[in-house]
């Protein structure tokens, strides 16, 4: 690859998406680079948590185009038509993606290590003692090294949030995708989940975060998208955005949280 040619980790051309007669994305195109960190905000309801789900491909788009590392993905190419890829084709590409929801969806009957262990080792085929190794390493990195043989219910919200982050991890993904990850927390146990991945951020990992945290947006982001009804209205770098929005949208919504 050219060095002056920037390399993007995540593309999105043109995204529309359809619920029946719902136009929840309309026409959204993003780009974002190997390494960054792109923050999105805006009002409940303007499609940030379906943008996510386009990426990693819990949605189908109804047109346009996702590629993940120049890789399109659900579909193939093929005389300028687009032929879906089969469900199992889809499952290795979603591999690239680790994704992390408001709840946790740890699986209640494991515990925390087992809950990290499970996808490496039955999606990627890992030995046991591989996967374990790598479990145990992640819950060192979220803080929680100590915790391995708790199940979800002895674990706080904010604990749980971490192993949820960890178990993505395991998968080794190219892209970590957060959808508003400390929406269901109380407030004293955001902090702990935001600095897991404020972590991941100086590690390079590229993200895409949907997020109310504007805080967060303002000091760990280098890429914010404001969205408003299915569109991305303002996008930048937060710090701009945060302090001098262009769009009279951005400066309504952002006049309400600051």
């Amino acid at each position: 690859m050219n060095a002056n040619v920037p390399e993007f980790c995540v593309e999105m051309q043109n995204i529309h998406k359809f619920y029946g007669p719902f136009h929840a994305l309309k026409g959204v195109s993003l780009r974002v680079l190997r390494g960054e960190v792109c923050v999105a905000i805006g009002p409940s309801g303007s499609g940030k948590s379906t943008l996510l789900r386009c990426i990693n491909q819990l949605e189908t788009i109804s047109a346009g185009r996702v590629l993940l590392k120049g890789e399109l993905q659900g579909f193939v190419e093929q005389d300028g038509r687009f032929h879906p890829l089969s469900s199992g084709q889809i499952a290795a590409q979603r591999r690239l993606t680790g994704m992390v929801f408001q709840r946790f969806h740890l699986f209640p009957h494991m515990t925390a290590l087992e809950n990290i262990m499970e996808g490496p080792a039955h999606v990627k085929g890992w030995s046991k003692d591989k996967a374990k190794a790598k479990a145990e390493q992640l819950l060192e990195r979220v803080g929680l090294r100590a915790f391995g043989n708790r199940y979800p219910e002895q674990l706080s919200g904010g604990q749980q949030q971490r192993v949820a982050i960890a178990r993505a991890l395991a998968m080794e993904p190219e892209v970590m995708l957060f959808d508003e990850p400390t929406s269901a927390l109380d407030p004293e146990l955001v902090g702990e989940v935001l600095d897991v991945i404020k972590d991941l951020a100086r590690s390079g990992i590229t993200m895409v975060v949907v997020t109310h945290e504007i805080g967060f947006a303002r000091e760990v982001g280098n890429h914010l998208v404001f969205m408003d009804q299915g569109q991305i209205v303002e996008e930048g770098h937060p710090r701009s955005i945060l302090a001098d929005p262009q769009n009279p949208r951005t400066a309504a919504f952002l006049s309400k949280v600051l």
